[in-house]
């Protein structure tokens, strides 16, 4: 029998409701508002895995600094990639540079692509900056193009656009101080995602770092059609507390457990997680996803995280180290295994010992958790709750004469797992019967 995933469902039901009460807030001034206290969520547990850039190991590195990854499963997207990855990156000191390296598994080893950078900090006739950093990358699904989003200089985010990851056309200002308020006074470390309410006219969001005349940087939201047009919220969706030592940056949007988060790292050289609605307005209390161990190499600030899970495995890339002093690094934290839902089962006719026909129907649970089984055919019901991985429910059920048709079972089973509801129906045929 096949595995059942309602998750999706499920989180559909969700945004609905969240949208309506959402919808009140917005309307209100657009105030990220903030969620009721609640225990800490259980969050993954990262071990520290090793650098990746090693700068002596680098024909591209005009600085000694590395900032800000981000990974692309380039073979869902490209023909004929130079790996089953593409890893983004960029010094942030003059001048800069979008940097690509690939690898066929996320634990490397990590090749670097030989005509870096992929993005200069010239590009005649569109700008000549001091800098161009921070590049993040997503597939924009509706233009079938790698849509790369970067800052240059620190007034405005910008994007390019490629179809196969290495050779990029200007596509042009996503995001700039003056959508920001009078008050602002920079506009990058962007990381765009596809918009997680499906109630919204939205396709992408994007978090911003704003820093103010106050100096004081802060999360902003932006959401766009299309990728290239973007409409900014007109507060910050996260604002620097008592934990994060004066300032927020570089925030992404993670989903976990059916649970959706804002991650981003802090002045107190941590990366927290906030819970966050689907319509992204009402916001939770900072929780620390990730710092140093302060073992070996794995020592002091860790910063601008992106998450990817493969292969049972959650990948944590981050910067590692000061400011301007940083490297890529990465860790890893085990995934439980998936829920999965099956349900084994067979019918069978048969005859009493009076003479009086009967239907057999045996179910064994083959889920990775307790199921809760209701069996049904023409002749009678049971259930039962909680019926344990491996073991078989099997009642009889008899008729009230020597015959019976050909016909069907119906098999239902139910489980709840970590808080999500699963749910499947199998259909067993029998017999007919004459004793």
């Amino acid at each position: 029998m096949t595995e059942h995933h309602p998750a999706r469902h499920q989180r559909s039901t969700l945004r609905r409701a969240a949208t309506a009460a959402a919808a009140a807030m917005l309307a209100a001034g657009g105030l990220a508002a903030t969620a009721p206290a609640s225990a800490d969520p259980v969050l993954p547990t990262f071990t520290y895995a090793g650098e990746v850039t090693v700068a002596e190991e680098l024909s591209y590195n005009p600085t000694g600094e590395f900032i800000f990854p981000s990974i692309v499963h380039a073979s869902e997207h490209f023909a004929a990639p130079l790996g089953e990855w593409y890893l983004y990156y960029a010094p942030h000191e003059s001048p800069g540079g979008i940097v690509l390296m690939y690898a066929d598994s996320l634990d490397g080893p990590w090749t670097e692509y030989a005509a870096n950078p992929v993005i200069a900090n010239v590009w005649s006739p569109h700008y000549s900056v001091n800098h161009v950093s921070s590049p993040d990358a997503i597939w924009n699904e509706e233009a079938g193009e790698l849509f790369l989003y970067f800052h240059g200089a620190n007034d405005q985010t910008r994007y390019a656009t490629s179809a196969d990851g290495i050779t990029f056309s200007y596509g042009g200002t996503a995001v700039t101080n003056a959508m920001g308020g009078t008050t602002t006074t920079e506009t990058s470390y962007a990381r765009v995602f596809r918009h997680p309410d499906p109630a919204s006219q939205y396709q992408y969001g994007m978090f911003y770092m704003e820093n103010t005349t106050a100096n004081s940087r802060r999360i902003r939201l932006a959401e766009s059609v299309d990728g290239r047009t973007w409409t900014v919220r007109p507060t910050p969706i996260v604002t620097p507390g008592s934990l994060d030592a004066g300032n927020v940056s570089a925030a992404n949007l993670w989903e976990h457990d059916g649970q959706l988060y804002i991650v981003y790292h802090a002045s107190s050289k941590k990366i927290f997680a906030r819970t966050v609605d689907p319509t992204l307005t009402v916001v939770g209390a900072p929780v620390v996803l990730h710092q140093a161990s302060g073992i070996g190499e794995d020592v002091g600030r860790v910063a601008s995280p992106e998450l990817v899970a493969d292969d049972g495995t959650l990948y944590l890339f981050y910067e590692a180290g000061d400011r301007l002093d940083a490297t890529i690094a990465y860790a890893t934290a085990a995934l439980a295994p998936p829920f999965v839902l099956d349900v084994a089962a067979t019918a069978t006719t048969g005859c009493s010992a009076t003479g009086v026909a009967t239907i057999t129907v045996a179910a064994t649970n083959e889920s990775t958790a307790p199921v809760d089984v209701r069996l049904t055919t023409p002749i009678g019901e049971r259930k039962i709750t909680g019926l344990a991985p491996g073991a078989t429910f099997s009642p009889t059920f008899t008729a009230t004469g020597p015959s019976l048709a050909a016909g069907t079972a119906t098999v239902k089973a139910f489980a709840r797992v970590d808080g999500v509801a699963y749910e499947n129906t199998w259909p067993i045929p029998y017999g007919s019967r004459s004793c």
